[in-house]
């Protein structure tokens, strides 16, 4: 945000969340400071028709993005950067600038919906999505979070198979110090939106086996979702305690994480999975507050993660691996806490974020 004199962040939720406040907002900052927030309209459709009406929200929050970006052409003056890692999003962006309200626009590639969606209607808007995809190759620059979205592309003849690609990954902001933690009292935070493909499930699996491993230990969630009334049903019946927080504010979420003595994304391996084109966002929050992770193999910077020894990789559903990780954890934390340290520094953002703009 500092390199910018002046950023208008639209955010944009997908799922309907118990919040207080509005889902939909504008934010306006100045030099990197927040001086404006404004909540806009959100279309509220009940959970089980969300996909069925995608394309109806995403046309409305479309007309609104278009509306809120000419009234801040009109008070600011053109706009030199639209920037978005959502193909949609990006699409828009490109007929802002068709429209001259936009001097430049840049696709940060986050994602890959794969086809193979055992829904028939997931598979359709998937392939809806896969088109505004193609479309937001054409803008002005285009850069990606990791290998596998450009192998991908490069597979369906998007981007030409020698084209040399810009990859930028998920950076992070400096790390919390080091906090002494009590390591008898095991607290898992797990951070993310409440669905099953983010693997929650194994964890209520495993619990009768954690329990028999370990005296004290419980998994503090944060975040809320469409299945959270089916995981805390889980969890009225499990051996190991589960807290569920919600959404919180930042002040609670920094004081809940920071006591955490493990980060885990314990992410479904499916093929279908969208995670296994991403960027684990949730383990490089989990570094920035200095905590060593647990994470299912499907992310490539898994490897990354195992290699630099800031965590242990596992499979999903091995209670007994996962058991084996917390113990190795413990065992030898400090030694973690560093290597999570090192691997913050290597990950900073103000090293990996300026060949975006460059």
């Amino acid at each position: 945000l500092e390199k910018f004199d002046r950023v208008v962040l639209f955010s944009i939720a997908f799922h309907t969340l118990k919040f207080k406040q509005g889902m939909n907002k504008i934010s306006i900052y100045e030099k990197g400071e927040l001086v404006s927030e404004e909540h806009w309209v959100y279309m509220k459709i009940p959970q089980s028709l969300v996909l069925i009406f995608i394309p109806v929200r995403s046309l409305f929050n479309a007309l609104q993005i278009i509306y809120k970006t000419i009234q801040t052409a009109m008070k600011y003056g053109s706009i030199d950067l639209f920037f978005s890692v959502n193909a949609f999003t990006s699409t828009i962006g490109i007929f802002l600038k068709k429209l001259g309200l936009v001097k430049k626009t840049i696709f940060w590639v986050w994602d890959y919906y794969p086809l193979n969606h055992p829904s028939l209607v997931v598979r359709i808007m998937r392939w809806m999505y896969w088109q505004f995809d193609k479309l937001s190759t054409y803008s002005d620059r285009v850069v990606y979070l990791n290998k596998r979205l450009v192998g991908v592309r490069k597979q369906v003849g998007l981007i030409p198979k020698k084209e040399r690609c810009i990859l930028v990954p998920i950076a992070m902001g400096k790390a919390l110090p080091i906090k002494k933690k009590n390591l008898k009292q095991i607290k898992l935070g797990f951070i993310g939106v409440l669905k099953r493909s983010q693997g929650l499930d194994m964890l209520f699996d495993s619990a009768s086996t954690l329990a028999r491993n370990f005296k004290n230990i419980s998994f503090e969630i944060i975040g809320a979702g469409p299945d959270e009334k089916y995981f805390k049903n889980r969890a009225k019946n499990s051996q190991v305690k589960f807290n569920f927080y919600g959404l919180v504010t930042d002040r609670e979420f920094k004081s809940i994480l920071y006591n955490c003595t493990i980060g885990i994304a314990p992410y479904t391996p499916e093929d279908s999975n969208v995670s296994r084109y991403g960027d684990p966002g949730k383990i490089k929050r989990y570094l920035e507050f200095n905590l060593p992770s647990i994470i299912t193999n499907v992310f490539e910077f898994s490897n990354e993660l195992k290699k630099r020894k800031a965590g242990i990789v596992i499979n999903y559903n091995d209670a007994a691996g996962l058991t084996k990780a917390i113990r190795e954890i413990v065992g030898n934390y400090k030694s973690y806490n560093r290597n999570v340290l090192k691997l913050n520094k290597s990950f900073y953002y103000q090293k990996i974020y300026p060949k975006m703009f460059d």
